[in-house]
C-alpha cells in the first residue's frame, strides 16, 4: 500500500510539474505591495482570436493605475528608430542573400507589406525575418484595422485615462536583436525561408496553445526552436531579467498591468519565476 501511495504521489507531482504555467494572466501580490498588480502574456499580432482573448483581461486592467508594455508605443515608430535599424554604408541585403532566396523573400515581404524588399535593402536582416515569419505564421490577419494585441490593450488603457509606459527602451530592444553580425542575421533569415519552403508551420500550433492558455507547451516549442544560443540569451533570458526587475519596481510604486510576450513568462528563467525569487506571490488567474 505504501508503494502504491508513493507511486500515486509521484504521478500527481509529475502532472503538476508539467502544468505549472497554464494561464495567460497572473496576479502579483506580497513583498510589500499595497495593491495587486497583474502580468499578462501577449502575442504580437492583430489576429481576431487573440484580441478576443485579450478582452477577457480588460476587467483586471481596469483595477490598476497604469499599463506597461514592452516598448512605449510613442517610441516604437519614429525616424530615430528607423536610423537605428539600418546597417549603414556598404551593407546590402541583395549582396548578403543568395539570388534564389532573395527572390522568395522579396515576394513574402511584398505580400506582407505591399512594397518591394529593395526598399528595405539597408535594414538589418533580423527585422526582415520578423516580417517573413509573420507572413507565414498561420495567424489570421486583421481585416478591420485592429492594432497588435499589446498596442490594442494600450489603447484601451489610454481611453480609461491610465498611464501607459514602456518596460524597455528602443536601444535595449535593438541591441538584443543586433547581438548577431549582419551576415549571421542574413544566414538566419535564409534558414527561416528554407523552413517555410519545407512546409514548417508552427504558427498554427502556437495560436492553439495560446488560446488554450498553455504556456508550458509554448515554452516547449521554443525550446526546440533553432536559434543561435547568444541570440536566445539576448532576446529571451537577459530581457526576462530586465523585465522582472522593472515590473517589480513599477508595482512597488503603483498598481500595474504589465503585458509582455507570452514566451517571457514560463520556465525557471521566466518572468514569473524571477518575480517569485524577488519575494512576490505570483498566482494564475483563470479568465472566463
Amino acid at each position: 500500500m505504501r508503494k502504491i501511495l508513493s507511486l500515486l504521489l509521484f504521478i500527481i507531482s509529475a502532472l503538476f510539474a508539467q502544468a505549472q504555467y497554464n494561464a495567460l494572466l497572473w496576479k502579483i501580490t506580497g513583498n510589500g505591495l499595497k495593491k495587486p498588480s497583474y502580468l499578462y502574456g501577449t502575442m504580437h499580432t492583430s489576429d481576431a482570436r487573440i484580441l478576443r482573448q485579450g478582452d477577457k483581461a480588460l476587467p483586471y486592467l481596469e483595477q490598476t493605475k497604469q499599463y506597461a508594455m514592452e516598448l512605449d508605443p510613442k517610441e516604437s515608430f519614429n525616424i530615430a528608430m528607423l536610423e537605428k535599424v539600418m546597417m549603414g554604408k556598404g551593407y546590402s541585403l541583395k549582396k548578403m542573400i543568395p539570388e534564389r532566396e532573395y527572390k522568395l523573400i522579396d515576394s513574402l515581404v511584398e505580400n506582407s507589406t505591399g512594397v518591394s524588399l529593395a526598399l528595405f535593402d539597408n535594414i538589418s536582416p533580423v527585422f526582415i525575418s520578423a516580417i517573413v515569419e509573420a507572413d507565414g505564421s498561420g495567424l489570421q490577419k486583421s481585416t478591420t484595422g485592429e492594432s497588435f494585441l499589446d498596442t490594442y490593450l494600450s489603447e484601451k488603457a489610454a481611453k480609461k485615462k491610465k498611464k501607459v509606459v514602456g518596460i524597455e527602451t528602443v536601444d535595449e530592444q535593438i541591441g538584443a536583436l543586433n547581438v548577431l553580425s549582419y551576415q549571421e542575421q542574413a544566414d538566419l533569415l535564409v534558414d527561416g525561408v528554407h523552413d517555410l519552403e519545407k512546409g514548417a508551420d508552427t504558427g498554427g500550433d502556437m495560436v492553439k496553445y495560446y488560446l488554450e492558455q498553455n504556456l508550458d507547451s509554448i515554452a516547449e516549442m521554443d525550446a526546440t526552436a533553432d536559434m543561435p544560443p547568444k541570440l536566445y540569451r539576448a532576446l529571451v533570458i537577459d530581457r526576462n531579467k530586465r523585465m522582472a526587475e522593472r515590473i517589480g519596481d513599477m508595482a512597488q510604486k503603483q498598481s500595474t498591468f504589465a503585458a509582455v510576450g507570452a514566451l517571457h513568462l514560463p520556465g525557471n528563467e521566466g518572468v514569473i519565476s524571477l518575480l517569485r525569487e524577488k519575494g512576490y506571490t505570483v498566482e494564475a488567474v483563470k479568465m472566463d
